[in-house]
């Protein structure tokens, strides 16, 4: 099943946003909602715990129920609330990719852009950077422009730096941002291209908009890669990078973006929420368990320290369209029964993210589990086709693993506070 089209409802976000999630907690009372091996996160929560005087950088790995916003944005909100906020993090031009992304912001451009994703079998260049997506202009002179939707209140959309990552497909490409500072780096990441460059970008004071352009003398290719945003204070750097449609094998197979993002992002915990993709498809469980291998593999290897926590998938469904014939007057209709059922390779998948992190030592959160212990709280949640939610949903999924790091955290001050008082 493709579920790479799906388009998710932006509308109503705040208004659901504080009567939805200021009421999880009670509907949770009770359930089983951890995370296993969570020791394995206590060098991320031993960063948390100095939040204030430092920036905590999470990266949100994932496909279509990460690209809409709505789940890993949530996290984002309470995470921040509890440690500070050091900006919006990673932000890219979905829209004028023709495609759906966070409401919270959107960028806007005179020019026309075509665009690569992860996904696609026929790219047109062979890197895609830290988002897995990349807009392409052969304008002379492209120009972009980002608003943060300054009445948005759920997210910090203050801009005091900036990174920029672009290629001009020239060394000499002038970049100019009215009313701010800009230094030019080359080779942000490795196996960057000859002309893939940074523009490291500071503004004397917070905006929550501005705008960018090159001026270049050929008609190369020019490609954005999107932006890394802060606003000059400690905390926690949420950054969410998902496609539509994205399996492992698409991070493995074009593994420049993991390693990308880890050393532009520089996390400090990678959460990862793949596997649904993959139990739309020919699922095999060894080959799955590879491609998960080969992922946290590259993780390590670019970014030693970082801790990693899985999530698995929701308890999506399967549709079932049998057709019948009605009379109708004089005439016959064909009418169309549609019923849904489980999918039983999620099961599978959840199984083998389980079995994986409790093997190598890594942190899991089995949201499968508490999907299907809280039917009824979801049972409003989903979307038409029973494989995403819908903005509620998402917004009750990411409460959750808030909910469940923060569990986990508490756990680790405890333990902390055990051994400072064997200590004295």
């Amino acid at each position: 099943m493709n579920i790479s089209s799906w388009n998710a409802s932006k509308k109503g976000i705040i208004s659901l946003f504080t009567g939805v999630l200021t009421t999880i907690s009670s509907v949770v009372a009770g359930q089983s909602n951890t995370i296993a091996q969570d020791t394995a996160l206590f060098r991320f929560f031993k960063a948390l715990h100095h939040a204030d005087s430092n920036v905590v950088s999470v990266l949100h790995l994932g496909d279509s129920h990460i690209q809409a916003g709505f789940f890993p944005f949530t996290t984002a909100f309470f995470l921040q609330q509890d440690f500070g906020s050091a900006g919006r993090g990673w932000v890219f031009p979905y829209n004028l990719a023709n495609t759906n992304g966070p409401s919270d912001y959107r960028w806007n451009s005179t020019g026309r852009w075509d665009v690569d994703k992860i996904i696609d079998r026929n790219k047109s260049t062979d890197i895609l950077g830290p988002g897995a997506i990349v807009l392409t202009s052969r304008n002379e002179a492209p120009a972009l422009a980002y608003n943060g939707r300054e009445e948005d209140e759920k997210m910090d959309n203050n801009i005091r730096q900036a990174e920029l990552f672009y290629d001009a497909g020239t060394n000499d490409a002038p970049v100019t941002i009215p009313g701010a500072g800009v230094d030019i780096s080359a080779t942000p990441f490795e196996g960057a291209g000859t002309t893939l460059r940074k523009a490291s970008v500071t503004f004397p004071e917070a905006v929550q908009s501005f705008q960018v352009r090159w001026d270049r003398q050929n008609t190369q290719p020019f490609r954005f890669y999107g932006a890394l945003l802060q606003n000059g204070h400690n905390g926690v750097l949420y950054s969410a990078v998902g496609i539509n449609g994205a399996m492992f094998q698409h991070y493995n197979d074009n593994n420049n973006t993991l390693v990308s993002e880890m050393e532009v992002m520089q996390p400090q915990l990678v959460v990862i929420s793949l596997g649904t993709n993959e139990a739309y498809g020919a699922l095999n469980a060894q080959a799955f368990r590879t491609q998960m291998d080969d992922a946290v593999k590259m993780i390590r290897k670019y970014q030693p320290n970082a801790c990693i926590v899985m999530t698995t998938p929701p308890e999506c469904k399967r549709v079932s369209k049998k057709a019948y014939r009605k009379k109708v007057g004089k005439k016959y209709k064909t009418y169309y029964r549609i019923a849904y059922y489980p999918n039983p390779y999620i099961a599978v998948v959840t199984q083998q993210m389980m079995s994986y992190c409790r093997e190598n030592g890594l942190a899991c959160w089995n949201f499968n589990a508490v999907n299907k212990t809280m039917t009824k709280a979801f049972a409003g949640a989903w979307a038409g086709d029973h494989v995403h939610f819908n903005a509620r949903g998402y917004q009750l999924q990411g409460k959750l693993l808030y909910e469940a790091l923060r569990n986990s955290y508490d756990k680790y001050l405890k333990v902390e506070k055990t051994h400072k008082n064997i200590a004295e």
